[in-house]
């Protein structure tokens, strides 16, 4: 499917459903494109996760903090939502690795809290400007319980920056090998939460099985009352494509409409796959 009919597909979809939708998608050679609202803010939800992940590496790099220093939860991080720190006893000691691990493997609020109070919102948010991303911006999950309403106030972006962000990073431009592969590695591990993956013969666990990865899926969802998000990158063979699929403004605490405003999100990302899929196939899986 051409790039233009592609792109007016998934518009079309995107026109008849109750959220506002924004979409975003890139081959990492720069050659196909398609893009609906994609200049548009949205809420980021737990997508904005990635970024604190990001610095937390980059502050690696920089000597400035171990992954291997254990930070203690405590009844303060305690953070309700997704994950499962929030249900253990406090005092146990995790390093800054297996708080990033939970943040993205299951999406551990209570991780999230501990690591965004370690680096500080501040430097979250000097990491994410010095990327250039005008529009993306990390909030204060500490605050969950008493703004959970306010969407956009724990984090914004729009699709376009996400997948200007997943694509430097696949073209090794924002951190050196070790660093790139954890990142990729941690986003990779995200099993039961998938969107983008669900219609896609990709397999989170094959890995861990030894099992022929032609095509893979790392990326990182999110979920708030009023909007649902799915950024990541799809690799097929040796090629691929950043992906960004962002909803906001649906019905406040609608189960309905937020497994609905999933399916489109898979119906999209398996719509780009179809179409884009086929360019890789003559390249041999490593």
């Amino acid at each position: 499917m051409p790039d233009t009919a592609l792109a007016q597909s998934i518009e079309n979809a995107a026109t008849g459903f109750s959220g506002r939708v924004g979409v975003c998608a890139q081959t990492v050679d720069g050659k196909h494109n398609i893009e609906v609202h994609a200049e548009e803010v949205f809420p980021a939800a737990s997508s904005i996760k990635m970024y604190v992940l990001y610095t937390l590496l980059a502050n690696a790099e920089k000597g400035e903090v171990g992954l291997d220093q254990r930070i203690e939860f405590t009844a303060d991080a305690a953070k309700p939502g997704s994950g499962v720190l929030f249900h253990l006893d406090h005092g146990l000691r995790l390093t800054l690795k297996d708080l990033a691990t939970l943040m993205m493997m299951i999406s551990d609020n209570s991780a999230l809290i501990l690591l965004s109070e370690y680096l500080g919102l501040d430097a979250i948010n000097s990491e994410i400007s010095r990327l250039g991303l005008e529009h993306t911006r990390f909030g204060d999950w500490g605050k969950f319980e008493t703004d959970w309403k306010n969407s956009l106030g724990f984090g914004q972006g729009t699709p376009r920056e996400f997948v200007e962000f997943l694509l430097r990073m696949r073209a090794d431009e924002l951190l050196s090998e070790p660093s790139r592969e954890l990142f990729w590695d941690t986003l990779r591990i995200q099993k039961y939460i998938e969107p983008l993956r669900r219609r896609l013969p990709a397999s989170p666990w094959a890995r861990e099985f030894g099992s022929p990865e032609p095509v893979w899926v790392a990326s990182k969802s999110g979920v708030l009352d009023d909007c649902v998000c799915e950024s990541g990158f799809v690799s097929v063979n040796h090629g691929g494509w950043a992906i960004s699929v962002m909803i906001r403004e649906l019905p406040v605490n609608d189960s309905k409409a937020e497994k609905q405003a999933e399916q489109l999100i898979s119906d999209i990302s398996f719509e780009v796959f179809e179409a884009w899929a086929p360019l890789y196939k003559e390249e041999k899986t490593a």
